[in-house]
């Protein structure tokens, strides 16, 4: 019996350790899918952070959180989610929580925390999250996070000492190029901030004074806050300034906008219509305080108007072709009131649109208003901008206003050659020229380019810009033909900014306080069949656009002609 007891022994621990180790393997396996299960809550909450959705990433994240698989894992992705969206008080309990803790296996790397957080300028946040958190494997590009935040807080000492620690041969060379060309101007107590397109600065951050200076002095009315609400340093508050602010301004195109405006206070506002960048915002103060007149100033718009009222009114709003040939006497009776031309004896027969336009006829279009009617007229002037902003994301600009009352047929008249019911900016001009070049389709134009972080990286896109077809091709190229007689016909208000060799669609008007001796404005583009340049010019007190305003519009283009090719 002890033999057979002895031999039992053996079999019997042999299957009381086959038990055990299929324990063993049980309490891992539902150890190991606990913590699968746990990790899919997880990873969920990760890629919706990644995805921009922030609810639902910490409401994910909150509810697992007070589990113990994942824990630490938890909080750190819910401290990067509070600070992405700016609630660093949020954050601050789980940063806590996680003070002293090694993280052998982390929900997000710190980098790509830092790409969120120095995306939105949150270079501070970075700094308390790194503090917070401890990675047993740290990516080498961390320490360079770390200098660039130090950089971007000015703590410039802790900046230089962090840079000692960072792997150069493991890090972006152009990330660590960025952060020390940084570093080097901060030292100096200023740094580059506003760029134009060609990456040439254009402006830079005085740290003791928390203020912009100029560089390029002839964009000073769009930089300097001391020129208007609508200045860059007048929004620096809001943009921040860290992360550079790069322009779609050209130099050479502003250049020569100041060159063609001379000694006339005035504006000019330049856009290419194939991308309606904006290429030049000009403001000439003249003997006048510093503004930037190109945004910030309304003037009445005068015949400019005119290329409206001619869309509006072949899109339906009047049946033009049986008002031609259409005689002007120089005179129109409008609800019993006379309606005069700026040409006393009229203009006499005038075979088509395109001569009426040509000569600017006062008649003709306030003909056309008058059938067009005041409410259709004042939905597409509407349609066209007025009333309305360009949203240029460093500023919101006004574009220009309609100025009731227009109660009856004669005051909408008057409103359809651009005479006391409108005001418009020399932004707004370029806007409805870069209408007009690209066919009907109306496009708010774009000012900022990007935005780079301190490490170089863009973080800040192009803004999207909003369209709308506000008039058909049939209409627009009607009027665009009007626009080319402008200048080629020989009565043509602007013939004195022909250049040879150049077609230029184009509009003059001439408008303001007489006393004060007339605004010149104007509207063009060219070429005519493949638009590369559009833009909007106003110069005060510069009398009857055919004359000053044609010279500075050919001045602008002569200079520009190599461009147009």
């Amino acid at each position: 019996m002890k033999e057979i007891r002895q031999a039992e022994n053996p079999r019997s621990r042999r299957r009381i350790g086959r038990i055990a180790a299929l324990v063993v393997v049980v309490v891992l396996l539902i150890t190991a899918l606990l913590f699968w299960a746990a990790w899919i809550p997880l990873r969920r909450s990760r890629e919706a952070w990644r995805g921009g959705n922030s609810a639902a990433a910490i409401g994910t994240a909150e509810a697992w959180s007070v589990m113990p698989l994942w824990q630490s894992q938890f909080r750190q992705l819910i401290a990067a989610e509070y600070l992405t969206v700016g609630n660093r008080t949020a954050a601050a309990p789980y940063l806590a929580k996680l003070r002293g803790t090694s993280i052998w296996f982390p929900a997000v790397r710190k980098d790509e925390v830092a790409r969120r957080l120095f995306a939105r300028g949150r270079y501070d946040d970075f700094l308390a999250f790194d503090a917070a958190t401890s990675e047993l494997r740290e990516p080498a590009a961390v320490a360079l996070d770390r200098a660039a935040a130090l950089t971007a807080l000015n703590r410039l000492a802790d900046a230089d000492a962090m840079m000692g620690t960072v792997r150069r041969d493991d890090v972006d060379p152009k990330a660590l190029a960025a952060v020390e060309q940084a570093l080097t101007a901060r030292k100096s107590g200023a740094y580059p901030l506003i760029f134009d397109r060609t990456g040439h600065a254009l402006a830079s951050y005085q740290i003791a004074n928390a203020d912009l200076v100029t560089i390029d002095k002839q964009f000073e009315p769009l930089i300097d806050k001391r020129a208007g609400g609508m200045t860059i340093g007048g929004n620096l508050r809001q943009l921040g300034a860290n992360d550079s602010i790069d322009t779609t301004l050209d130099p050479e195109i502003q250049r020569a906008a100041l060159a063609a405006l001379g000694g006339f206070r005035g504006s000019l506002v330049a856009i290419d219509p194939r991308t309606n960048e904006i290429l030049a915002i000009a403001s000439n103060a003249g003997t006048g305080p510093m503004a930037n007149l190109a945004i910030e100033q309304q003037y009445e718009p005068g015949s400019v108007v005119k290329v409206l009222t001619g869309l509006d009114a072949l899109d339906g709003g009047a049946d033009v072709k049986s008002m031609f040939p259409y005689d002007c006497k120089g005179d129109l009776v409008i609800d019993g009131r006379h309606f005069a031309d700026w040409v006393p004896a009229g203009h006499g027969p005038l075979p088509s649109i395109n001569e009426a336009l040509a000569v600017s006829c006062n008649i003709v279009f306030g003909d056309l208003g008058s059938r067009i009617g005041g409410d259709r007229l004042r939905r597409f002037m509407t349609a066209a901008g007025f009333d309305g902003e360009a949203n240029l994301v460093v500023f919101r600009a006004p574009l220009g206003r309609i100025l009731p009352p227009i109660v009856n047929r004669y005051e909408t008249a008057r409103a359809a050659i651009g005479l006391e019911h409108e005001s418009a900016t020399a932004l707004h001009l370029a806007m409805i020229a870069s209408m007009m070049a690209n066919r009907g389709v109306l496009t708010t134009p774009r000012l900022l380019r990007g935005r780079r972080s301190i490490l170089g990286e863009v973080v800040v896109p192009p803004a999207p810009q909003p369209s709308a077809r506000i008039a058909s091709d049939a209409a627009a190229a009607t009027m665009i033909a009007a626009m080319k007689a402008v200048v080629s016909d020989p009565n043509g208000t602007g013939k004195r900014a022909a250049i040879e060799g150049l077609s230029v669609a184009m509009k003059t008007g001439t408008a303001g306080p007489r006393e004060k001796g007339l605004n010149s404005l104007i509207m063009a583009f060219a070429p005519a069949e493949q638009p590369k340049i559009a833009f909007g010019m106003i110069a005060e007190d510069a009398g009857p656009a055919e004359f000053a305003g044609a010279k500075i519009a050919r001045d602008f283009l002569e200079a520009i002609v190599p461009r147009l090719k």
